[in-house]
């Protein structure tokens, strides 16, 4: 299962460049009314927020996570051997259970080994009971991010299929970039399904990580809000613990990812 792991990190490297397409989405964000909390003495406070990926494997990845006591993210693999076990003790540790749903890639290396893959050859049917029988392994999720996906969430058929089911539950979807091609955004906007769209990636390649904290930590003081997302295997978790310090004296304030969610 490691090994699988990995290699779905290293799928994503190719991603990378998408960087840029999920910052302007932020940034649109931000300027539609996203507000900054205020201190005190009634200076802002830039905001983050940061959802850890791939959970669902092992117990153990978990805690440094669970360690900072911050309202991170949390997304969870469907039909894994922990997965319902994360989902239904998440909140109890102070973050946010989301289903981590599979989706078709371009690259079938990016999938890794996972369970309950929404493929494009699907019926609208056949996706909205697999999306299903995935929300059920995870009993207890608040919504819905993509796993891989460059294929299927830019088919406006596939992604009507996953956001009608996703709305069904009143849950809300959180894009991370796959493609420049994705129309996640249009889909949720006709549907009105709320999203939330992932800037960047802290371990995407899977070193360098504390230089791309720190580019994360200039980035959020320069527009006072910004989503990132990491991944639970790569040493994500262990650095940013070490970096906390740095995010304070920055100022910045974790925020659960609901509050970056808009229509």
């Amino acid at each position: 299962m490691a090994d699988s792991m990995k290699i779905a990190v290293a799928g994503v490297h190719r991603r990378f460049h998408l960087y840029i397409v999920g910052r302007l989405t932020l940034i649109s964000f931000v300027c539609l009314g996203l507000l900054v909390p205020l201190s005190a003495s009634g200076a802002a406070h830039p905001r983050v927020a940061l959802v850890f990926e791939h959970a669902g494997a092992s117990l153990a990845e978990l805690i440094p996570i669970y360690a900072m006591h911050e309202p991170f993210g949390l997304g969870i693999f469907p039909h894994m051997r922990y997965s319902a076990e994360i989902a239904r003790t998440a909140a109890a540790h102070g973050v946010t259970p989301i289903l981590h749903l599979p989706l078709e890639p371009i690259h079938p290396g990016d999938l890794g080994s996972v369970r309950g893959t929404v493929w494009v050859r699907m019926t609208d049917a056949q996706i909205m009971r697999v999306v299903e029988e995935d929300l059920e392994s995870v009993s207890g999720v608040v919504g819905v991010s993509n796993h891989a996906g460059s294929l299927a969430t830019a088919d406006g058929r596939v992604m009507t299929a996953v956001l009608r089911a996703v709305k069904a539950r009143g849950l809300w979807f959180n894009e991370n970039p796959e493609t420049t091609r994705s129309v996640v955004p249009q889909v949720a906007r006709r549907l009105d399904v709320p999203i939330v769209v992932t800037m960047t990636y802290l371990d995407i390649p899977p070193d360098h990580i504390a230089q791309k904290v720190r580019a994360f930590i200039a980035i959020a003081k320069q527009q006072g809000a910004a989503v990132a997302a990491a991944h639970i295997s790569t040493g994500a978790p262990e650095v940013l613990r070490s970096m906390l310090p740095e995010f304070r004296r920055a100022g910045i304030v974790f925020a659960p990812i609901t509050e970056f969610l808009a229509r």
